[in-house]
């Protein structure tokens, strides 16, 4: 799981929890919002519902301590989660070609599941919405210090913000969380019978097990379908609002699917024309859930199962999260206005508290089997489903207007308007036709032309790497039949290393890069053989000595080089393997970020009386200049000292502070480090006696800045990291 989401989640509040599956099952009966982890598995919770599990399944947290972390807001496990998942980017819009406002209300409309995230070339924070079903909830963290801001104020910010926002789409499943095996079940199952049946008028607020299956049948059969996949209904509140009196829907109603309340309503009277209903799944149940007391009979077998299927689909639609009385105002546009205004997110999968409530009775009545939820494949197929119908009601609508449009004109020539001018408005429809399909050609040939000039280019591409390959090849052959070297000019190393900078740059970007390796999708080996070290030069290589031998093979042996090259290929994957990604977590993600690397080179910094610098033996920086590592080295025999390695912490700390790019120093020694240089380097690093800090080997210079120090040494060109112990 990502380092930065770790130390977000790592500062909410902690709550007290029981171990295993116990304490799970106790944060879903509360309510809970927020993340628990156990060693190096996470998973988060949105209103008792575990969202996702991460490095790791489920099955790890049995019999295992727990840590609870409540959220400060019930957008940010939802939101972690779909950043954990990744999901896929469908669009990139700009905020004034197109506002934000203008985007979340198409994904609204349109049963959007997924995340809305603003941050590039957004100066003051990262801005997200996040959608379950339509349904938004803001987050932003903004300025330096990552303030938290939620809800409207976090969208009107985000709204009033320039940048590009991606819109992000992303398949979110509520996992189930293990039966907890007891040796009394079957009694309490039993008691659980009795008691309901000895006492049946104890709780009258709450619904049966019947009312809800008989309710939720009913919203399945008589709701109209969205523009998504059908309308998802809380069972246990359709039946407590079955039991209510309820407004009678207005004709207008029928303009807006989504208002649909959760009584089942007499579309006798209405003049359009009536969705098609899947015989399949439509159901009759015996008794409303509004009957009068005492008359409340049992569904037949087929009822029972066709209430559970909606069940099923209302818990496992995306529109479960969004309340089921957001249609009940006239205005269409107040079921978003209460959804703005609300303080609390129903529950992801609503068919859980029906379960709850009814979890006695169906023990004692044989454990009726709960239906699993749909695989991808049948997701798949009900999103093709939906859209069918939608393009169905489209055809519709335009048969409508088709006909709207012949009324008016039969309308006209009765109250005796020209017939020619209804002639000529004629001709404009058609030619606007015709130049509509003639656009539409036009752009299918130009789709055509496009797609061929970029096949084109990719085959240039290739070709042009080939022809690269056969001349590199073609000069190491040349090279090789020239025989000794001769050598023209000569340096002095220092001045030959003073004047050197490496790039990373990599034979196919598209292929394994250090990017890749740090999501774990790419091998050490892969990476090696697609990276390359280029150098450049403040001078001219060709026929110059250093020590005697060309420059490339003085370059290639040199610790600088080595080192350079062992911290951009076998690091990262050796921080990766041990487990102390999380703990070196500043160096780990910097890691893909170099871009340059000085060698015996100075970095500048502005002070209260002007600009100062420092000088280092290697210079690790991004593609801005930034340094983001920077290394000392003491190459003689003798062993580095308490001195050298505080030089490095101190002027380290020099730069850190004025630039918080900065994520690790290194000291490299081709000896050993004396005990007095690590006990300096453990005083620097400890953060005091009540330091909560989880980084090693960390000098802390507030409260969310500082830098790792590594004490590392070198044998024949290989390197192991002394401090900290990995």
């Amino acid at each position: 799981m990502d380092s930065q989401t770790i130390d977000a989640v790592s500062e909410w509040d902690s709550v007290p929890v029981e171990s295993g599956y116990e304490g799970l099952h106790r944060l879903a009966d509360d309510g809970f919002s927020g993340a628990v982890s156990t060693g190096m598995t996470w998973a988060f919770v949105l209103n008792g519902r575990f969202t996702g599990v991460f490095e790791g399944d489920i099955e790890d947290f049995e019999d295992a301590e727990l840590t609870a972390y409540r959220a400060p807001d019930p957008a940010l496990p939802l939101l972690f989660t779909m950043r954990e998942i990744g999901g896929e980017t469908r669009a990139s819009y700009y905020t004034n070609k197109t506002p934000l406002s203008e985007a979340d209300s198409t994904l609204s409309a349109g049963g959007f599941t997924g995340y809305v995230e603003l941050s590039e070339n957004v100066l003051s924070g990262d801005y997200y919405v996040v959608y379950y079903g339509g349904k938004s909830m803001s987050a932003a963290f903004v300025g330096s210090s990552e303030r938290l801001l939620t809800g409207d104020e976090a969208f009107e910010r985000a709204n009033d913000e320039v940048g590009i926002y991606e819109v992000k789409e992303v398949d979110v499943s509520i996992v189930e969380l293990p039966e907890i095996e007891t040796d009394d079940e079957p009694e309490a199952s039993a008691a659980a019978t009795e008691t309901s049946a000895e006492t049946p008028d104890e709780t009258p607020t709450e619904p049966s097990e019947e009312a809800s299956e008989a309710s939720a049948a009913e919203v399945e059969s008589s709701s109209e379908p969205s523009s998504t996949d059908s309308t998802a209904v809380d069972a246990t509140e359709a039946a407590s609002e079955a039991e209510s009196p309820q407004p009678e829907r207005s004709a207008d109603d029928s303009s807006n699917p989504e208002s649909a309340t959760a009584e089942p309503v007499d579309t006798d009277g209405d003049e359009t024309e009536p969705p098609e209903t899947d015989p399949a799944t439509t159901t009759e149940p015996k008794q409303d859930a509004g009957a009068p007391d005492g008359q409340t009979a049992e569904p037949t077998a087929a009822g029972a199962d066709q209430s559970a299927s909606a069940d099923q689909s209302a818990a496992e639609s995306p529109d479960a999260l969004a309340d089921p009385k957001a249609g009940d105002g006239d205005d269409p546009f107040s079921a978003e206005e209460k959804w703005r205004e609300a303080r609390s997110i129903p529950s992801l999968d609503p068919s859980e508290s029906s379960t709850k409530n009814g979890e006695a009775n169906g023990s004692a009545k044989g454990g009726q089997k709960q239906k699993e939820r749909p695989s991808k494949r049948q997701r798949k197929q009900q999103r093709q489903e939906a859209r069918q119908r939608r393009r169905k009601e489209e055809q519709q609508a335009k048969r409508r207007r088709e006909a709207a449009a012949a009324a008016a004109a039969e309308s006209a020539e009765e109250t005796g308007e020209s017939a020619e001018a209804i002639a000529k408005l004629k001709d404009k429809l058609e030619e606007a036709e015709e130049r509509r399909e003639k656009l539409a050609e036009e752009r299918d040939e130009l789709e055509v032309e496009r797609d061929e000039y970029r096949q084109r280019a990719e085959e240039l591409n290739a070709r042009v790497e080939e022809l690269e390959s056969e001349v590199e090849r073609l000069k190491t052959e040349l090279e090789a039949s020239n025989g000794g070297f001769v050598a023209e000019e000569s340096l002095p190393p220092e001045k030959a290393l003073s004047g050197t900078n490496l790039f990373v740059r990599y034979q196919r970007k598209g292929q394994a890069t250090l990017e890749h390796a740090r999501d774990g999708e790419a091998s050490r080996q892969e990476v090696i053989d697609n990276l390359r070290l280029e150098h450049h030069t403040t001078f001219d290589t060709g026929g110059l000595a250093v020590d005697g031998v060309p420059y490339e093979e003085f370059l290639h042996e040199s610790t600088e080089y080595a080192f350079a090259k062992w911290v951009v290929t076998d690091l990262l994957y050796e921080i990766g393997e041990t487990g102390n990604r999380s703990t070196l977590a500043d160096l780990f993600d910097a890691l893909p970020s170099v871009d340059r690397i000085e060698l015996h080179g100075v970095v500048g910094f502005e002070t209260n009386e002007g600009v100062d610098e420092r000088e280092f033996d290697v210079i690790f920086r991004d593609q801005m200049g930034d340094p983001l590592f920077v290394a000392d080295m003491n190459t003689s025999r003798n062993a580095a000292t308490q001195a050298m390695v505080s030089s490095l912490v101190n002027n380290a700390r020099s730069v850190a502070e004025s630039d918080d790019a900065l994520a690790t120093a290194f000291y490299v020694t081709e000896s050993f480090f004396e005990p007095e240089a690590l006990e300096s380097v453990a005083e620097e690093t400890s953060g005091g006696f009540l330091s909560r800090s989880k980084k090693k080997s960390f000098v802390k210079l507030s409260r969310k800045q500082g830098y790792h120090v590594c004490l590392v040494e070198a044998r024949n060109n290989e390197f192991h990291v002394n401090v900290p112990d990995l």
